[in-house]
């Protein structure tokens, strides 16, 4: 279910895409220069320019498991003063191999996103789940 303005659905929409296509340097440029990057192990602060040197690795393990897409199906936005937005978000991700049945898994994910620019910038990206957990109970990654 989708609750959101506009600006943020489509916010959203252009990452789905870009994620789904790999377009790295899209995905990058919906980020702040620095953001906060947490997951269940702890958080920590992330230049844009390295997380574009780590989304080819993150392709190349998607690639191996069979990765088709993502696509946004939940959407929950929570306005927190004039700037800033929160947005509590579900994503259905794909995998098929050849030899293996389609596998969807859906995984959480919360971000803060700064409008108070030109363009919208995610200055906080929190997963809910550990994803190289989530595909290792899945089967989808070995141990």
């Amino acid at each position: 279910m989708i609750q959101a303005n506009e600006v943020i659905e489509r916010f959203f929409r252009t990452f789905e895409s870009n994620t789904t296509n790999n377009d790295a340097a899209a995905t990058v440029a919906q980020f702040a220069d620095v953001f906060m990057a947490a997951n269940p192990q702890g958080a920590q602060a992330v230049r844009a320019a390295d997380f574009a040197l780590a989304l080819p690795k993150r392709k190349e393990l998607f690639d191996r498991l069979g990765y088709r897409s993502s696509e946004l199906v939940a959407l929950n936005e929570q306005r927190l003063d004039d700037r800033y937005i929160l947005a509590s978000t579900q994503w259905k991700m794909t995998f098929a191999k050849p030899e293996s049945p389609k596998q969807e898994v859906v995984v959480k994910s919360v971000f803060i996103v700064d409008t108070g620019a030109s363009s919208p910038k995610i200055i906080l990206y929190l997963a809910n789940q550990d994803i190289v957990q989530v595909l290792k109970e899945r089967g989808l990654l070995a141990d």
